[in-house]
């Protein structure tokens, strides 16, 4: 069997040993010391598993320790959410080789949405879509995981909002949680602001900018509000320039587990088409959430 690279090697040791003793954080030197390794070396590696969220450096103390990204990834697998992966893996396949897109599961855990799993090729549109890849739980984002929340819930996440949002734009919000429950998927279009933070998102993924990046992110997160990101009202006979279409699996006790997302349209649809491919995805996350027992709420 291939012995892995040194640098991952390295990597791996630094991730193991911050895992065995959660809770603590250490400076370059005592982990450099710890671990046998170079300084240089070490600090270099650091830095890239901070930038890309894997650690935190605490900004006075100069320490290190778990990040949020395997936090959240941690959280997913000790909540059950990667088994549901496995069984959705099939599902994936079939839909990415029938119509061609791309197919992402992801899932919430607290205030983000991290990506689990993805089936076909990266595509021009999708090509930030990375595994592991987290993105804030805010207003536009996360429609398919809020529509069947309990109201308070779905007040916490509208307060996510940031202060540009009116009565109106949260109304408007609330109804398209309601259309989302209706046809049982959600319709993301493709607008200018996201196109930027797609390429936003492959940044941090590709060279893991650090915190301009990120907060770069959240402007252009802000920006999507005013746009008709979200599909409220889908005509059959308009074209529409679709982003994502995204539906549901849900546990045993009436919860999203995960979500899963056509991505990758070069194309634009007609609301029929759109219509087709959603209710397409809905059957297969219907079809998963039987598999893993789990039972749709009621409303």
């Amino acid at each position: 069997m291939a012995r892995p690279a040194p640098s991952v090697d390295r990597i791996v040791s630094v991730l193991n040993f911050l895992a065995a003793q959660p809770g603590e954080s250490f400076t370059l030197s005592e982990l450099s010391r710890r671990l046998d390794l170079n300084k240089a070396t070490c600090h270099a590696m650091l830095a890239t598993l901070t930038d890309a969220g894997y650690l935190l450096r605490h900004p006075t103390r100069m320490t290190y320790s778990l990040g949020p990204t395997l936090i959240a990834l941690g959280s997913a697998a000790a909540q059950g959410q990667f088994q549901a992966v496995d069984f959705a893996r099939d599902e994936m396949y079939e839909l990415s080789d029938e119509l061609g897109l791309q197919c992402v599961a992801s899932t919430a855990v607290g205030e983000e949405i991290v990506i689990l799993a993805r089936t076909a090729a990266r595509t021009a549109l999708g090509e930030s879509v990375e595994l592991g890849q987290r993105l804030p739980l805010v207003p536009p984002l996360g429609t398919v995981f809020m529509a069947w929340a309990e109201p308070d819930e779905i007040d916490r996440w509208l307060q996510r909002q940031r202060s540009w949002a009116t009565e109106a734009q949260l109304d408007h919000y609330a109804a398209a949680l309601a259309g989302v429950r209706d046809r049982g998927y959600a319709v993301a279009l493709d607008v200018e602001a996201r196109a930027r933070l797609g390429q936003a998102l492959a940044e941090l993924v590709g060279e893991a900018r650090g915190r301009e990046t990120r907060q770069a992110m959240e402007r252009l997160i802000d920006e999507l509000g005013p746009e008709e990101y979200i599909l409220t009202d889908l005509v059959a006979q308009r074209a529409y320039h679709v982003n994502t279409i995204g539906a549901p699996v849900f546990g045993a006790h009436g919860e999203v587990e995960l979500g899963l997302f056509l991505v990758g349209f070069r194309d634009q649809l007609s609301g029929e088409d759109v219509s087709r491919h959603g209710e397409r995805l809905r059957d297969s996350a219907g079809r998963v959430t039987k598999a893993i027992h789990g039972a749709e709420p009621t409303l």
